[in-house]
């Protein structure tokens, strides 16, 4: 037995992740690594991975197998062997629960960039779940067990899988093709892809469809109506539900074996016209409002300059810009880029996918993404902030901020003024700045957890803090305690495979326009 062999065996007696380095592949044009582990018939497969491939098959089998090819190109002999190194591939888990991962520094050099292929063969009766970055292609077929994609760019196909399906994308065209009918409920939602299903025509299901900018067509024998920029209807009398919604695409529920050319657009079914992508789109401009506001739409692009009270938006789909609010802000969008300006009242934003850029938020509040960034130019009141994937950046924080991140970057720049106040930023995959005056007083909990400790590692300016290194399993958590300036309200900093920078060199202070 090998030493890579060895290893591997000793850490699945022990419980321990498996850590795959530069050293753990042959030599070749890539590098490929192959490697079979237990698995359940109905176990849970979780796979992370930022840039490559991914394509699961269920099988007849009570092991996962997994083929990787990891891919890395530089600019150098020199910079190829750094991205190799620092590429590193984690199989961890039991045969219930296996999660494998490919992690790679989030501050790197430009030198050099990596990609993994993976290709993984798993019982049919497997709950599998994906997130990715950027992907050439993300496939998954011959599953019964659950399936669950989140990505950024990339198609993703789903073929032969019976399954409740859920798919959230940026960027990707989803491809939907169901063994038979299908037989659970199935989500898709795409930013700027397409979506394609191909079902049988005797297939029992319901279908409720959105759209911003493109159509919804389809040559199914459909009944249902137009709701709004949506469509509800049913198909041989219903049954589970199948779920789309595209902002920039068209979605097409096609017939197996027939041409998407031959789709027509639900609109002109339910019309008898031609299809009109302009009933898709709308601008909504509402001048300036003396009093409290309230508007709600399916689908459009809403902008408010000014509202004398509260403010309360609801779109499921589009953009959403408001000005000056004298009062609360609550804004929630199905999708859909948020600006909002100086809002004097609480704010409660949310987009399910977009950037939001909040100019003042005096009395603070909240606001969410699942995925996009989030840019918050001063909070005056305690916030709380969330992205499901993506940065998050206060330009000067006036109170307490929370502010957490799936994967992303987090900058706080903290009032100079203030002597002490309450800050807590987490990133899974990241790295954390936070500035304050060299005069800042705080309780201080610093963590890194990370597989390179010699990268990712704590800078500060403050001197007397605690530092501690131990081992987590292959990975190693650095945490710094202590009070700075007599101690004062809790800052804690947490990130994976990132920086935390924590400097006295606070930003210059935001001019705010008077009442």
């Amino acid at each position: 037995m090998n030493r890579i062999a060895r290893f591997t065996v000793a850490a699945i007696l022990l419980g321990l992740p498996v850590i795959l380095t530069a050293a753990d592949f042959t030599l070749g044009a890539a590098q490929v690594w192959q490697k079979e582990y237990p698995f359940d018939a109905n176990g849970s497969l979780w796979v992370e991975n930022p840039n490559g491939a991914v394509e699961v098959i269920g099988a007849d089998q009570n092991v996962i197998s997994i083929s990787a090819e990891k891919i890395t190109r530089g600019l150098d002999e020199a910079s190829v062997e750094e991205g190799r190194e620092q590429t590193a591939l984690y199989v961890a888990g039991d045969s219930r629960n296996r999660s494998v991962r490919t992690v790679v520094p989030s501050i790197r050099s430009g030198r050099w960039s990596s990609a993994v292929n993976y290709v993984l063969r798993v019982p049919r009766g497997a709950t599998v779940k994906i997130d990715s970055g950027s992907a050439d292609r993300i496939r998954v077929t011959n599953l019964t067990g659950g399936v669950s994609v989140r990505n950024i760019n990339g198609p993703i196909l789903l073929e032969g899988d019976s399954g409740p399906v859920s798919v959230d994308s940026v960027n990707g065209t989803i491809v939907y093709t169901p063994s038979g009918a299908p037989s659970a409920d199935v989500k898709l939602s795409t930013i700027n892809g397409h979506i394609q299903i191909y079902v049988e025509p005797e297939a029992r299901f319901q279908w409720v469809a959105e759209a911003l900018k493109g159509d919804l067509l389809t040559n199914l024998p459909m009944h249902g109506r137009l709701a709004g920029s949506g469509y509800r209807g049913v198909l041989n009398g219903g049954g589970p539900t199948l779920t789309t919604a595209t902002a920039m695409g068209n979605v097409f529920l096609i017939r197996k074996g027939a041409r998407i050319t031959d789709a027509r657009s639900v609109r002109a079914l339910e019309s008898g016209g031609p299809p009109a992508a302009a009933l898709l789109s709308r601008d909504i401009y509402i001048p300036n409002v003396d009093g409290n506001f309230e508007y709600q739409t399916n689908i459009g692009n809403i902008r408010v300059p000014e509202v004398h009270g509260d403010a309360r938006v609801e779109t499921a789909a589009g953009e959403v810009h408001l000005g000056r609010i004298f009062g609360s802000a609550t804004v929630r969008s199905g999708g859909g880029p948020l600006e909002l300006g100086d809002i004097f009242g609480v704010i409660s934003a949310y987009t399910k996918a977009g950037d939001i850029l909040v100019q003042a938020a005096r009395a603070g509040g909240e606001v969410s993404t699942d995925g996009g960034i989030i840019r918050v130019i001063y909070a005056g009141g305690t916030s709380r902030l969330h992205s499901g994937g993506g940065d998050i950046i206060v330009r000067q924080a006036s109170g307490p901020i929370f502010a957490d991140t799936r994967s992303g970057d987090v900058t706080i720049n903290v009032d100079a003024t203030l002597r002490t106040t309450a800050v807590n930023a987490k990133t899974n995959q990241g790295s954390i700045v936070l500035n304050v005056s060299p005069k800042f007083a705080a309780d201080v909990d610093i963590t890194i957890l990370t597989s390179d400790p010699d990268a990712h590692t704590l800078r500060t300016d403050f001197p007397g803090l605690q530092v501690r290194r131990e081992l987590a399993g292959n990975r190693t958590r650095v945490r710094a305690t202590g009070k700075i300036n007599g101690g004062g309200e809790k800052v804690e900093l947490y990130a994976e495979e990132g920086v935390i920078l924590f400097t006295a060199n606070p930003a210059r202070p935001v001019r705010l326009a008077q009442p």
